[in-house]
């Protein structure tokens, strides 16, 4: 075919053959953003629908209950700052674990556990020691029928008020300080590797829990309001979901677990320390 010669059916295999290209790279630009990898994410501009977290009802629950929780089938575990329990549904105590330091851990200084995540049968609870400046922290594993002591490593962070493992990836996510604008990230299934962090599009403050699922980190704050944040995984795009309704308490651990039409749940310490409440919010588009 010349030039000379080029006729309509032409023009149109070509146009399609520059169509087919740029759907190539569209896919290509998609796949290397993704965040699985162990490079540094990027935060992009996200055009996804606002959402808004509300709150539809709460529970007092044992004020020793103030610090994690995390859903199990037919149940809760919650953690304290030395201690895990496991309840059913109605939240009446099946096991408990306290102290939950064991004694090899505690003698090299570690006294706080934060806010704990279950996957695959195992509680995964972040443990800190107070000189913050040393640099290192660890994560504990532990059986979550029984609540035995199964394993544990240090992680080379300054803090570590949270932890938790993405069940698609086996990710483990952590934060360095109670306030950033980063998630750490643990290949957990490779000796908790460390990967490179997720950078977030904004600073977000005084972060005290998290929890993965559906593809986002959703976080509970001990800011001015209480907030709750979403962090999108594959962006690290920050929405700013609503305050948890106890702006004069305390924000702890938070669970995303769906449960009966509620999907977000979150611990709040009341201003006095009593009560201790359990948080039930649904998320929704913003109207």
């Amino acid at each position: 075919m010349s030039f000379g010669t080029f006729r309509y059916r032409d023009t149109v295999r070509w146009a399609r053959v520059q169509l087919v290209a740029m759907v190539a790279l569209v896919v290509l630009g998609a796949v290397s953003c993704s965040s699985g990898s162990g490079h540094a994410s990027t935060p992009t501009t996200s055009t996804a629908r606002r959402l808004v977290a509300q709150v539809v009802g709460e529970v007092v629950v044992d004020p020793i209950y103030r610090q994690g929780v995390a859903r199990v089938a037919g149940g809760w575990i919650f953690s304290f700052n030395d201690g895990l329990f496991r309840t059913d549904d109605a939240l009446h105590q099946m096991a408990k674990l306290q102290p939950a330091i064991p004694a090899e851990w505690r003698a090299r200084g570690f006294d706080h556990i934060g806010d704990i995540d279950v996957e695959g049968g195992v509680v995964y609870a972040p443990l800190e020691q107070p000189n913050y400046d040393l640099g290192h922290q660890a994560m504990l594993m532990y059986d979550s029928t029984t609540l035995g002591y199964k394993a544990g490593v240090d992680v080379a962070q300054r803090h570590a008020s949270f932890v938790s493992v993405d069940p698609v990836t086996g990710i483990a996510y952590s934060m360095n300080r109670f306030g950033g604008s980063a998630l750490l990230r643990y290949d957990v299934r490779h000796g908790w590797r460390r990967l490179a962090p997720l950078r977030m599009s904004r600073f977000v403050d005084r972060v005290q829990g998290a929890d993965i699922h559906a593809g986002a980190a959703w976080l509970s704050t001990d800011d001015a309001t209480d907030n709750l944040y979403r962090v999108d995984l594959r962006t690290g795009q920050v929405q700013a979901l609503g305050s948890i309704g106890h702006a004069d308490g305390e924000g702890e651990g938070i669970d995303a677990t769906p449960v009966a039409g509620t999907d977000l749940h979150v611990l709040s310490i009341d201003v006095k320390a009593v009560p201790v409440r359990l948080i039930n919010l649904k998320v929704a588009p913003a109207s």
